[in-house]
């Protein structure tokens, strides 16, 4: 896999899945590639990695599964959050 950047999605899925190791790089958009220096980093790789999946999805308005404490009658996000995520949404 060494000097493979993989897609967002499939990186995650390895990292999910445990097929992946310290060489794995994944491509985060705009020229940010994201690796590792170590296996003991993978973990946080994965956090980071389905973190920026949230955003993008929130972002572009997909569903998104949200924790049942997250009452649909109240916001759930910052409204600096809610500003960065409007400033990521697609033009029309």
């Amino acid at each position: 896999m060494q000097d493979e950047i993989l897609p967002l999605d499939e990186g995650i899925s390895r990292l999910e899945t445990g097929t992946a190791d310290a060489d794995i790089q994944i491509d985060f958009g705009e020229g940010v590639v994201a690796s590792v220096s170590g296996d003991d980093e993978l973990d946080g790789l994965l956090q980071r990695a389905r973190g920026l999946r949230l955003i993008k999805m929130m972002a572009e308005l997909k569903p998104v599964e949200r924790p049942a404490h997250m009452r649909k009658d109240k916001t759930a996000l910052h409204p600096a959050v809610e500003e960065i995520l409007d400033a990521l949404r697609p033009a029309d």
